[in-house]
């Protein structure tokens, strides 16, 4: 597309957005208000302590020993060993934290854009905090929102197999050697870390102020019943709000989708799909914490696949065993027992992960 054809399209589409907010702006400052409350009740703390943790094991030189746990896998998805770390870092913590954990490698130039492509086709998943935490609640049961999870979790690691192809056969970079240098001190890197941290998830939610704005206007002008008409032999009229929410950001669309009048199993496989779609917030979030690096269009299509493997596998899930699992039953809204704490699962995993490290072999060698 020549250059000038493509900015009188990013002026039309633009200039189209602001005459929205002209037109609707008690619709578009509802929609900032529901992103921004969401956000504060359910995004931030689901992401701030996991993005200041892993920063600082990172910087700590303590997130490269959990690498090993991970090598068959990096392997399989052809990337460097030493993603280990930052590939289980990502599964524990959520999208976007784990293009956030590559980006100085990638700036370095220790990262190529072709395995950071591929990193992030198996790294890009939904914080469990939040599914299990929030989403749960939403749906009755915590156990719930751990099964939204788990089958997403499962679907992105398969999803990393799918696009292990990616890049052809180059070498891998020097990124799996690694990293020499004395570890700073912890006092000394925790303010850094803070602001860094801090500042991210201010971005992340500002991206979800502005898609839920978006998501309200359009919601406003009636795209949405038009949708459902259009789509009523498709689709049940139930589900159309919740997938333009879940297009645009995924918490909102994970809200919708898990309070509407839907029955259960459909209900499931929309939160997967979700969950693993991310929406086009997360994928913002993603080209501006690596700086474009990433095509847009190849992270999209990896986004589409992660959510059709996701969606096929919950509903198979609840086909073969949704009869006799009683998880399955739709239970009244509760809020956690202390012996089922939303934190339990992701604090649990990266207890046996360091549990699992290799401590012994880097006390050896720093003798």
């Amino acid at each position: 597309m020549p250059e000038s054809l493509k900015k009188a399209c990013n002026a039309l589409i633009l200039g189209g957005l602001m005459a929205l907010l002209f037109m609707m702006p008690g619709a578009a400052m509802q929609g900032v208000r529901d992103g921004l409350s969401l956000w504060a009740d359910a995004v931030l703390p689901a992401l701030l302590p996991f993005f200041v943790v892993t920063s600082l094991l990172q910087e700590s030189g303590a997130l490269a020993s959990l690498s090993p746990l991970l090598r068959p896998l990096c392997r399989l998805y052809r990337l460097p060993d030493a993603l280990g770390g930052e590939l289980l870092a990502g599964w524990l913590s959520g999208a976007p934290n784990g293009a956030r954990l590559i980006s100085p490698l990638v700036a370095e130039g220790m990262l190529s854009p072709a395995e950071a492509t591929r990193f992030l086709s198996a790294a890009t998943v939904t914080s469990p905090l939040f599914l299990i935490g929030t989403v749960g609640l939403y749906l009755g049961s915590p156990t719930l929102g751990a099964l939204v999870y788990g089958v997403h979790l499962a679907c992105a690691a398969l999803n990393g197999v799918l696009w292990r192809g990616y890049g052809g056969k180059e070498a891998l970079s020097r990124a799996s050697r690694p990293r020499a240098g004395l570890s700073p001190s912890l006092f000394l890197t925790l303010p850094a870390v803070l602001r860094s941290s801090c500042l991210s998830v201010l971005f992340i939610g500002g991206a979800i102020a502005v898609f839920s704005a978006l998501t309200s206007v359009l919601t406003c002008m009636g795209v949405v019943d038009s949708l459902e008409k259009t789509l009523l032999f498709l689709l049940p009229p139930q589900a159309v709000a919740a997938l333009v929410a879940g297009f645009f950001e995924v918490s909102n669309g994970c809200r919708l989708a898990a309070l509407s009048s839907l029955s259960l199993p459909p209900r499931m496989a929309m939160l997967c799909a979700f969950a693993a779609f991310g929406g086009l917030s997360v994928l913002c979030q993603a080209q501006v914490f690596l700086n474009g690096t990433v095509k847009v269009a190849v992270y999209f299509a990896q986004r589409l696949t992660h959510a059709a493997l996701s969606f096929a596998a919950c509903r198979a899930l609840f086909l073969l065993f949704g009869r006799s699992l009683p998880v399955f039953a739709v239970v009244a809204p509760v809020y956690f027992p202390a012996d089922l704490h939303p934190y339990a699962l992701p604090v649990l995993a990266l207890c046996l992960a360091f549990s699992l490290a290799p401590w012994r072999r880097l006390f050896h060698r720093s003798a």
